[in-house]
């Protein structure tokens, strides 16, 4: 029982100290006139951090897997300090991907279905935990063990929605499939139409060479999931409407006024260089296609 409580009041210290940093953060940002921001600081170790739960439970189910073969006091004691740390991990994962969520640039549907799944995880990992400590300080009767189970197993199915969901967030609603045999990926586009892109060429100069070039290199960030710097290119209006930049992407018949053209044109190592730095450039063809196009009036029929 008093382990128990220690445990208890451990999670409860993490929460506490992360909501604390969080609201401080905010309150601290405002008092000083935009002073340093904790949040954005903190917010990309979401990425870093976000596999730790996903091992520690997958570990547990492991260990409880052979622990059902093989029942031992030892593996138990086990099992029950994985599931301590899946239950930290998860706790302090949920609250870096809340304060990545409020740096803004993702699909707002996609993004909400994943902060909830993503909580859930979270919740579902600490009751796990917390019932493990609780019905293993002696022998478990079959209901409890059961409900100890199904907990594991749903913490299991709801890690395999969040991650799917923020690999969509991350890498675009293909990414499964980009690299699929050919018949893989027509079932996959045929499956899922995405009703964003109506009102884009399907032929012509646009739908035959300039869109497969954005949809290669540039969806990923500036497609139906997620929008960096508030631009989208996978619709009519927002290729054409400015994003954070404030700027005119795509200047009809001007490719020098278009700050897309320099985007993609300006070094590896500029600010708005496109591709960012770590991604597939485009290659020079590519580069002048779309110059041309938009030299040519940028026709989108």
């Amino acid at each position: 029982m008093k382990q128990t409580k220690q445990v208890v009041n451990v999670f409860l210290l993490v929460t506490l100290c992360l909501a604390g940093l969080a609201s401080g953060a905010e309150s601290g940002a405002s008092e000083a006139g935009g002073g340093f921001d904790w949040r954005a600081f903190l917010a990309p170790f979401h990425t870093v951090t976000l596999h730790l739960p996903i091992g520690f439970v997958l570990m547990a189910v492991i260990l409880e897997g052979y622990h059902f073969l093989r029942p031992s006091i030892q593996l138990r004691r086990a099992i029950g300090v994985v599931l301590i740390f899946s239950a930290l991990s998860a706790v302090v994962v949920v609250m870096l991907g809340i304060f990545r969520a409020e740096g803004g640039g993702y699909e707002p549907e996609t993004l909400e279905e994943h902060r909830w799944f993503g909580i859930a995880v979270g919740g579902v990992t600490v009751i796990a935990a917390l019932v493990h400590l609780a019905i293993f300080r002696k022998v478990p009767g079959k209901l409890p063990l059961s409900f100890y189970r199904f907990l594991l197993i749903t913490d299991m199915v709801l890690l395999s929605i969040a991650g799917h969901g923020g690999g969509n967030l991350t890498h675009g609603s293909k990414y499964l499939f980009e690299n699929a045999p050919d018949w893989v990926q027509k079932w996959a586009d045929s499956s899922k139409k995405d009703e964003a892109t109506t009102g884009l060429a399907s032929s012509g100069t646009y739908g035959d060479l300039i869109q497969p070039i954005f949809e290669a290199k540039c969806y990923q960030c500036h497609g139906p999931e997620k929008q960096k710097g508030d631009y989208r290119m996978d619709t009519v209006e927002g290729l054409f409407t400015a994003g954070e930049s404030e700027l005119d992407p795509i200047v009809k018949g001007n490719a020098v006024e278009s700050y897309l053209v320099e985007s993609i044109t300006v070094p590896d190592d500029h600010d708005i260089a496109m591709p960012p730095d770590g991604k597939d450039r485009l290659t020079p063809e590519e580069t002048l296609a779309i110059m041309r196009w938009i030299w040519d009036g940028a026709k989108t029929e």
